[in-house]
């Protein structure tokens, strides 16, 4: 008698067929923003959109546009280890929240 599958495995075997993981790996993102980049950082700043590899951020203000930008490297990689692959390459961000 063949043992059962789990449905973890069914539906990550669907998933990886349809070609949707690195979609729902993007949609994480904006999904889980406070978790990613911390309280503090998603009071001020949103996730608009992912094009080709860079992430648009709207911010609060100039200010925290600046010091996002500062610190891009590091929320990439935030992103990036969240996500579990390298979906943004680039951060823009435009102070329309």
């Amino acid at each position: 008698m063949k043992k059962p599958e789990e449905i973890g495995n069914i539906i990550n075997s669907i998933v990886k067929g349809m070609g949707i993981s690195s979609k729902l790996k993007t949609s994480g993102i904006f999904n889980h923003w406070k978790e990613i980049v911390g309280e503090e950082i998603a009071k001020r700043s949103s996730p608009e959109k992912l094009i080709r590899g860079t992430l648009y951020i709207s911010v609060s203000s100039s200010t925290w546009a600046s010091e996002l930008s500062l610190m891009s490297v590091q929320l990439i990689e935030k992103i990036n280890a969240f996500a579990g692959e390298k979906v943004v390459k680039t951060i823009r961000f435009r102070t329309d929240l």
